[in-house]
Formats: structure tokens, C-alpha cells, sequence
């Protein structure tokens, strides 16, 4: 069932779509980049993809100026939403976003910055701030025999950050926060896209493989020096076979960087992030990650044949430069 309204006192902590029959198209981090929104949605219908099989991993609203708008876009939509951290600050109240910045960071000291922006925004819009509180921490679905499991950070901690550097032995371990029988975890949050399939623990024969996938987001370039928006395309083929492609995206960058400029109460940092494809501050990346800065990212497909068996470490990555 497609989200729609709901009250914050009836949360699902976790949601199954059951079997979806064709493609899954995954972006996260609208980030209340109204343009990046609209052009991302565009894009699912010109791939003829149903809101039935669109996910968003969360973070409806953050760093851009139109956070009611851009909320009112993704709810009205009918495609699956997931709870971020800002939809779980903004649903119960809290006063900062839940980010997971060091508080002595550049990233944070913004975030006091667009969260109090985004509270003015949705005050007079209590239906939003309801919808974000009844979302599920978790979506659960099954395409072509595998089980998937998306969550916003990572699947011990809604805010959590993990990036493409991170090792597969570390990717391989946060599936043990999961039930068990989850062939692929997908995420958000972090902001830079990346796919891995992970050997099945111990890398013997008849192990399954298992995919790590961070869909990328909408609302905010990936700091590699472009504007564009990210999101992946999970594409069934024959004999249980997943394709999943890591797409770019061009869209009105310039327009949602002016919202930003015209919002005098907000910093102008990610209105010029908008424009440069770097973000503002990279307090919060690991060192692969910084030296990676202004490196274009280039689209990606990572072909996953059913019940294969992992060969020389079983990985591969995708989203990379």
C-alpha cells in the first residue's frame, strides 16, 4: 500500500509491499529541493515506473528552501515513503534534525540554520508533520525471489552514515541488525551513491550473494563537482537476475539554488552547493571521501545473477569515478 496520510500515534515500524513484478526505482534526500523532486518523479513516469514501485529513503525535507511544497509534491505522489531522521524530528517534535553531525561541525552548525527554517515552513501544515511521524522505519519488499530491506542510515541507526570506502566485512555485519532471509539492503542519507554485492559469509560454495545498495538522493549533488540528482533502478530479469543501474540526473539546479538565495533567513553554503556539485562542509566524510571531492561520479550497473557464488572476494561496486 502507497503512502498516503496517517496519524503519528498508528507508526508501522515496518512496512511490506509484499512482491512487486517489475522495476523499483529508489532515491532518497528530496531535502526540500522542490526541482530535483518534480524532475525525479518526471523521470519515474517517463521510465514508466508506477508509484507503486517508486521508494523514498527519507529526508523529505532539509537543506533547500521549499520544504512544504517539496513535502506536499512527495505525499500527494503515491509512491512509498520511508522515515528519515528530519521526518522523525519533525514528527515528534524535536529541536534539532538528528542528523548525526559532530556538534562541533560545520554540517551542524547549518543544520540549526534549515531545521529552524523547515519548523517555520511546516508550522501552519500540521497534516505533514503527522504524515512524516506515521512512517515506517523500515520497508520491506520482495523482487524476483529476494527479499530487500530499506532503511535510512543504516539498519542499526536511523541516522548513521556509510559510505562507499566502507570495507565489506563492515557492510556484511549491519546485516545482522535484520531479520534473517534479507538479500539486499538499501539506503540513503549518506549522499554519494554506491552498489556492492557481498559475499554470503565465507565465501563457500552455494553461498548467496548479498547486495549493499546506497541509492544516492535528489535534493543535494554528490560532491563530485556536478549538480546532478542520483537514484537506482532495481530491474527483474530472467531466472531470478537483478540488474541494478545507478542513474545521474540533470535537472533546474540553478532555480532551486535561487529559492535558497531568496530565502533571507537561510545560509547561502548550500545554495552554492547547488551550483558547484561540492558540498560546503566535509566535516563528516571519511578521508577517501574527501580526497574524492570534485571527482565526477559516473553512472553504473551491477549485474546480480540468482544464487551466484562470490569469486575473488565477491564484491563489486558501482557509483564510482
Amino acid at each position: 500500500v502507497a503512502d498516503g496520510g496517517g496519524s503519528a500515534g498508528n507508526i508501522a515500524v515496518v512496512r511490506d509491499l509484499g512482491e512487486l513484478d517489475g522495476p523499483v526505482l529508489v532515491f532518497g534526500g528530496a531535502y526540500s529541493n522542490l526541482q530535483a523532486s518534480q524532475a525525479l518523479l518526471q523521470r519515474a513516469a517517463e521510465l514508466r515506473i508506477p508509484p507503486s514501485r517508486v521508494v523514498h529513503t527519507g529526508d523529505v525535507v532539509a537543506y533547500c528552501a521549499q520544504p512544504r511544497e517539496t513535502t506536499e509534491l512527495i505525499r500527494s505522489s503515491g509512491i512509498h515513503c520511508l522515515m528519515g531522521n528530519c521526518e522523525e524530528s519533525i514528527g515528534v517534535g524535536k529541536t534539532d534534525c538528528g542528523c548525526g553531525f559532530p556538534e562541533d561541525s560545520a554540517c551542524n552548525d547549518y543544520s540549526v540554520n534549515w531545521y529552524a527554517h523547515v519548523t517555520r515552513e511546516l508550522a501552519s501544515s500540521p497534516h505533514l508533520r503527522e504524515w512524516m511521524g506515521s512512517l515506517p522505519r523500515r520497508i520491506e519488499f520482495v523482487l524476483n525471489r529476494r527479499r530487500f530491506a530499506v532503511v535510512h542510515g543504516s539498519p542499526r541507526n536511523i541516522s548513521e552514515f556509510i559510505w562507499p570506502s566502507a570495507t565489506d566485512e563492515e557492510l556484511s555485519g549491519l546485516f545482522d541488525a535484520l531479520p534473517s532471509g534479507i538479500d539486499g539492503v538499501i539506503c540513503g542519507h549518506s549522499g554519494i551513491p554506491f552498489a556492492r554485492l557481498l559475499g554470503g559469509g565465507g565465501g563457500g560454495a552455494g553461498m548467496r550473494q548479498r547486495l549493499w545498495l546506497n541509492a544516492g538522493v535528489a535534493g543535494m549533488p554528490a560532491n563530485d563537482g556536478t549538480q546532478r540528482a542520483w537514484f537506482a533502478v532495481l530491474t527483474p530479469g530472467a531466472d531470478g537476475h537483478i540488474s541494478v543501474s545507478i542513474h545521474a540526473l540533470p535537472y533546474k539546479a540553478k532555480d532551486a539554488a535561487d529559492a535558497i538565495y531568496a530565502t533571507p533567513e537561510l545560509v547561502r553554503g548550500y545554495a552554492d552547493a547547488l551550483l558547484s556539485g561540492i558540498w560546503p562542509s566535509h566535516d563528516v566524510l571519511p578521508l577517501q571521501e574527501q580526497m574524492d571531492t570534485g571527482v565526477e561520479l559516473h553512472e553504473k550497473v551491477v549485474e546480480w545473477p540468482r544464487d551466484a557464488t562470490p569469486k575473488d572476494g565477491g564484491a563489486a561496486a558501482a557509483g564510482g569515478r
